[in-house]
């Protein structure tokens, strides 16, 4: 009841945070309503009037400050969630992973833009690998091509293959979870390794579109992911996964690893998501039964 009563006294509150009089929400503001984000959750879904606190406060954090990679990367990851984890219908998913996909997009301009004043050349068209080398400094980097990632591949699945094709979405994850791999290959308990581990299961060898797919990527990439984050428990089931599919002779072990998951008491910091993982988990040894 008490941490309701903070939410409900932060609803109250927050138009004049927002306000123009008022001083722009910091990037620790902001944390403090994202740490809230799983307020009167049920199992893996989240109520929409928490995250729309972190939503609301990005976005005007954004209209005083549009360079804000800070800022942008937590809006990011805050749109996600509310993709996720507040709704099943599949409109609504559009609608907020796309526009996790724009601001995706947006920040990679912005981190383009700084890379070349700093090398002094134009860096305008290269990819979030190529900018790696130039942005080893910029604590926003890494949070921004993780979450780009991931906002780009949740697009991806509510959109359809045909439109992923159409704007090469699988390269584009590749690249992003490929550029937090080279800065950092432990951040969020390895989100490269994991997304990229990830892609190659879920993505089909197409010549000269995705012949890149790689079982054996798969599988070597959710192996790293689980090595930097045994904790995740979304690491560890899309090794799960991949090992049911590609490595049948372990299957059994695939098995126990889920299992597991549903033994584990879920992270009060990710209480929504570990329960989702644990919902799903459950899902799937259903659909493993007797196979």
């Amino acid at each position: 009841m008490r941490r309701l009563s903070i939410l409900s006294f932060l609803f109250a509150l927050l138009p004049a945070l927002l306000s123009a009089s008022e001083p722009v929400p910091k990037p620790a503001d902001i944390d403090r309503l994202w740490a809230l984000r799983a307020e009167g959750s049920k199992g893996g879904h989240a109520l929409s009037a928490p995250i729309d606190l972190t939503i609301d406060a990005c976005r005007a954090a954004l209209a005083a400050e549009p360079e804000s990679l800070e800022f942008r990367w937590r809006l990011m990851r805050a749109l996600y969630f509310k993709g996720e984890h507040t709704t099943d219908d599949s409109a609504a998913k559009r609608t907020f992973f796309d526009e996790g996909r724009t601001v995706a997009e947006q920040a990679l301009t912005i981190l383009r833009r700084e890379a070349g004043r700093e090398a002094r050349r134009d860096l305008g068209k290269s990819t979030p690998v190529e900018l790696v080398p130039h942005v080893k400094g910029n604590p926003a980097a890494v949070p921004s091509f993780l979450w780009a990632s991931v906002d780009w591949g949740k697009w991806a699945l509510v959109f359809g293959k045909s439109a992923a094709v159409k704007q090469g979405a699988a390269a584009k994850i590749r690249d992003y979870a490929q550029a937090v791999v080279l800065l950092d290959p432990a951040y969020d308990g390895g989100g490269g390794y994991r997304v990229l581990g990830r892609l190659h299961h879920q993505t089909p060898a197409v010549p000269f579109i995705t012949g890149w797919a790689s079982r054996t990527q798969a599988l070597r990439n959710l192996r790293l992911a689980v090595e930097a984050g045994p904790r995740n428990l979304v690491g560890r089931q899309f090794l799960a996964e991949a090992m049911w599919d590609y490595e049948s002779s372990r299957r059994a072990e695939a098995r126990a690893m889920l299992e597991k998951i549903l033994a584990e008491t879920p992270d009060p910091d990710y209480l929504v998501e570990n329960r989702k993982t644990q919902e799903e988990a459950g899902q799937l040894l259903r659909e493993w039964s007797g196979r």
